[in-house]
């Protein structure tokens, strides 16, 4: 799955849940499977435990691993033993200062190892363990610099299968996100006054607008913005856009870029599109005819990795859209479906009166736990969030 670097919410987060502050430092977050934001946090190659939004508490929850605790002195002390203890309950015999001991997860330290458990209740688990020993906290500065040659590796491939395509109709597809703007930027050091297109659906965030326009002035985009479809229109009749059912992108993307495209005969579409964003984009090649019947995409970045995306934008100072270091991970539509629960609420915190537009349209159909909590999203809810609607008693 794909990875990224901490972002500076990211990093806020992390600093109110485990009260150290990781500044400067190359920490990477990768994701894993779960009902929303959920992600394994690693200090260079040390991986320290997982960050993830709680949907049930609607909060952040920090999930240390046994290594957290080598940067981190545990509070709690165990009495050797030769028992295996990993993965088992304890007594709280063991605990040398049991007064230290309060519910949820806590460090420990016997012996020669250091580890983590968790006390629910009555119960005290040993979640793992580890020994102690030296390590070393890599800066981002220096991964930067460590990588640095595999990066521009991966940039002089990108720039080579675009020039396959300098005498073709060509332009470049820029959603004001970060992945389409690096294969934009590529692109339009390959290709003289390349056409760079953005759709404002009515439905982007303020930011985003802004940001497109002062991309393009900062770098000399030929910049074409197309007006989308009317998503308020068409919501009655097609109802709520889930994640297996965006009909508005079709109406508010696709059919404006079908017309639009209709002068020429074949064109083909710089498309920052990466397969280690998705499953369903796994299985991409570095071109694909699109659902425009004469567009062919093409993917230049398609071997990059997030990490990669963010150190060539890190490398060369390149200007990338605010929200990211606001909490958002993937720009789009404010309503959009395939967002994180995480992100939807962000939007309540940030744009209350874009957040209550939707969320009073929603009320027609669900509850404001179902609604906070993203049910709306799914066509059919997936079988842990059933588990999660009937702990909610909705």
């Amino acid at each position: 799955m794909d990875d990224k670097f901490l972002s500076e919410y990211e990093r806020g987060i992390l600093k109110k849940l485990t009260k150290k502050d990781f500044k400067d430092l190359a920490v990477i977050l990768k994701k894993i499977g779960g009902l929303d934001y959920r992600k394994k946090v690693y200090i260079g190659n040390l991986y320290i435990g997982i960050l993830e939004f709680d949907l049930l508490d609607l909060d952040w929850k920090f999930h240390p691993s046994a290594n957290y605790y080598l940067i981190e002195k545990p509070k709690i002390r165990l009495k050797e033993t030769k028992k295996r203890i990993k993965g088992k309950k304890i007594d709280l015999s063991l605990i040398e200062n049991p007064e230290d001991l309060t519910d949820g997860y806590f460090g420990f330290e016997m012996g020669k190892y250091v580890g983590v458990g968790v006390k629910k209740g009555d119960v005290i688990k040993i979640k793992d363990l580890t020994l102690k020993r030296d390590i070393y906290l890599e800066k981002l500065e220096e991964y930067l610099k460590r990588n640095k040659n595999r990066i521009e590796k991966l940039e002089e491939k990108a720039k080579n299968i675009i020039k396959r395509y300098k005498d073709k109709e060509v332009n470049a597809s820029f959603s004001g996100g970060k992945d389409s703007g690096v294969s934009t930027l590529l692109a339009n050091e390959v290709i003289k006054d390349l056409e760079v297109i953005f759709i404002n659906t009515g439905l982007e965030f303020p930011d985003t607008v802004k940001f497109v326009k002062d991309f393009a002035k900062k770098y000399d985009l030929n910049l074409t913005i197309l007006k989308g479809g009317d998503f308020w229109e068409h919501l009655d009749k097609e109802g709520i856009p889930t994640k297996d059912n965006r009909w508005c992108n079709t109406v508010c993307k696709l059919n404006p870029l079908r017309e639009y495209f209709k002068k020429y005969r074949l064109v083909y579409t710089i498309n920052g599109s990466r397969r280690f964003e998705s499953f369903a984009r796994e299985k991409l090649s570095y071109e694909k005819r699109g659902l425009i019947e004469n567009q062919i995409n093409v993917f230049p970045i398609l071997d990059w990795k997030g990490t990669d995306v963010w150190s060539w934008i890190y490398l060369n100072d390149i200007y990338y859209n605010p929200l990211y270091d606001k909490g958002f991970e993937r720009i789009g539509c404010y309503l959009c479906p395939a967002m994180l629960n995480s992100e939807f609420l962000r939007v309540k915190e940030l744009y209350p009166n874009l957040f209550n537009k939707w969320f009073n349209y929603l009320k027609k159909y669900y509850s404001e736990d179902e609604i906070l909590r993203g049910f709306w999203r799914y066509k059919e809810l997936p079988k842990k969030l059933k588990e999660l609607k009937r702990h909610l008693s909705i």
